[in-house]
């Protein structure tokens, strides 16, 4: 299993000098019980599912270009394939993390419905405080994890820890889909289905595909309606949807990737080198060659 970036960053930046860190089955699963300082390096992809925990003090961070605080009880949910960064804490700062390769995750089809149909809201709500009961549930979830990660190794561990982590990822979304509204209309709810499944699409093709009508067509829908959906209930248009997850793919393949400025290109469908780069400069500033430059220094 290969090793993930952000892993290394923590690495280089000797976070390990400051945290009780596990790791188990080639750090397919990471346990931080404590850590009291973060680096303050640049922002660094993740494709983890992590769950952070909140135990003192306040975290400042910026999760995928938004702004998020976590106090004291505060869980904070980052799905696989977010940008985070720019961490500023407290002098008292301290919590648990745990994190997860996404390949660990059960498959089977009822587990990945759930994660699916609550992932759009956790992306743009990743931050939820906790009551003292669910706060209790979910630390002695974390306990057993860490307990059993450390067991010793048997012809069933594997599975028994992989089981343990989807459960406890289960009662964590059961958490933060209490937050969202529970009257919702059936037309509402179908409406943000096709809206999931949109961004799912989206998200899964990496901005290899950025054209409205294909997506439509995918939902059976025109594209105008598909347009109505995604504005009434995330107050952005399809395109900048699309435009916004292409922008990332690039950003990480620039920053993380030894990939040729063409090469990108290629793999993201773009018709030309230089319509590439004009593409990305509209939307961020930058040239591709300048926002690598930018974060190689």
């Amino acid at each position: 299993m290969q090793q993930n970036h952000e892993i290394q960053n923590m690495e280089n930046s000797n976070i390990s000098d400051n945290q009780d860190l596990i790791t188990y089955n080639e750090r397919a699963l990471i346990i931080i019980n404590s850590i009291k300082n973060l680096p303050q390096y640049n922002p660094y992809y993740s494709k983890y599912m992590m769950v952070l925990i909140c135990t003192a003090g306040k975290l400042q961070m910026e999760y995928d270009g938004q702004p998020i605080t976590i106090h004291p009880g505060g869980l904070f949910l980052s799905v696989p394939d977010s940008i985070l960064g720019n961490h500023r804490i407290s002098k008292n700062f301290d919590c648990k993390i745990l994190a997860v390769n996404p390949s660990e995750i059960a498959s089977s089809h009822e587990m990945h419905s759930k994660i699916i149909n609550s992932m759009l809201y956790i992306k743009s709500h990743p931050v939820v405080q906790l009551s003292a009961t669910d706060y209790a549930n979910i630390f002695d979830y974390y306990q057993l994890i860490s307990k059993r990660v450390r067991h010793p190794q048997h012809r069933y561990k594997d599975g028994e820890i992989r089981t343990l982590f989807n459960a406890f990822l289960l009662a964590v979304i059961g958490i933060m889909d209490s937050e969202m509204d529970t009257s919702k209309t059936t037309s509402t709810v179908r409406s943000e289905h096709i809206v999931e499944n949109f961004a799912k699409m989206v998200n899964d093709n990496h901005g290899r595909i950025r054209l409205v009508e294909y997506y439509a067509e995918k939902l059976n829908i025109t594209p105008k309606y598909l347009s109505t959906l995604v504005r009434s209930t995330l107050d952005r248009t399809p395109m900048e949807i699309i435009t916004a997850v292409t922008i990332k793919e690039i950003e990480r393949k620039l920053r993380y990737s030894s990939d040729s400025i063409k090469e990108i290109s290629v793999s993201l469908n773009f018709s030309n080198t230089s319509f590439f780069s004009k593409y990305f400069k509209q939307h961020t500033g930058m040239t591709p060659m300048g926002y690598r430059k930018k974060y190689l220094k």
